[in-house]
């Protein structure tokens, strides 16, 4: 279905963890390959989505090997972020506008294709809206 884009002040639940759009705070995080080692809010993450972001999330079973990796990836790629998300069902997420995929690791094939597809893709609600100038935790 279509998802709501309101910007509210209440806290909102979300369906999934992480989140792939809805309402959201009217503040985002920042995404211009910001790598964040403490989880985010929900509300403001969603935010960036909205803006064309991609959100890399893992939990404590991803490898500080992928984590690495994939920090190196986000921190060289605008449109991006990345944080942790304890309570995720997979290792490590991948999640866009009203898109998500668990991929295997850092190393596989479908990390680069998501980002292509979807880092400012044909999804984003805002596309060319600020990554910067949100909140940096």
């Amino acid at each position: 279905g279509t998802l709501a884009r309101n910007h509210v002040t209440k806290t909102v639940s979300y369906p999934m963890e992480p989140p792939v759009g809805g309402d959201h705070n009217q503040v985002w995080m920042n995404c211009n390959g910001d790598v964040y080692t403490k989880a985010v809010n929900n509300m403001n993450a969603v935010h960036s989505l909205e803006h064309g972001a991609v959100w890399v999330t893992y939990n404590g079973k991803a490898s500080a090997d992928d984590v690495k990796t994939l920090a190196a990836k986000v921190k060289k790629t605008p449109y991006t972020l990345m944080s942790p998300v304890d309570d995720q069902k997979d290792p490590i997420m991948l999640s866009a506008w009203g898109k998500q995929r668990t991929v295997t690791g850092a190393s596989d094939k479908n990390v680069d294709a998501f980002f292509s597809e979807f880092v400012q893709g044909k999804q984003t609600p805002e596309p060319g809206a600020a990554c910067t100038n949100g909140l940096s935790q």
